[in-house]
């Protein structure tokens, strides 16, 4: 199991998981991957322990650089 929470802005970094008390949520990807404007790729992303969901928005650089890890963690789920 990768974690995926470097991806993610500081701010939601920040947000504690519901379900562990003093840690925080361990961001996987869902499968739900959107082309947007501007060459953006909208990554869904939801909390193994209390599934919460996030979007991260990458640019295509970005996006190429984590597009196999990413491919790889949604088959494996």
């Amino acid at each position: 199991m990768k974690n995926f929470n470097h991806l993610l802005e500081k701010q939601e970094l920040l947000i504690n998981c519901k379900e562990r008390n003093t840690s925080r949520c361990q961001w996987c990807p869902t499968g739900n991957i959107k082309a947007t404007a501007g060459s953006n790729v909208c990554v869904s992303l939801v909390c193994e322990a209390c599934r919460a969901r996030t979007s991260v928005f990458l640019d295509e650089v970005n996006y190429k650089n984590h597009e196999k890890i990413l491919l790889k963690e949604i088959d494996r789920v």
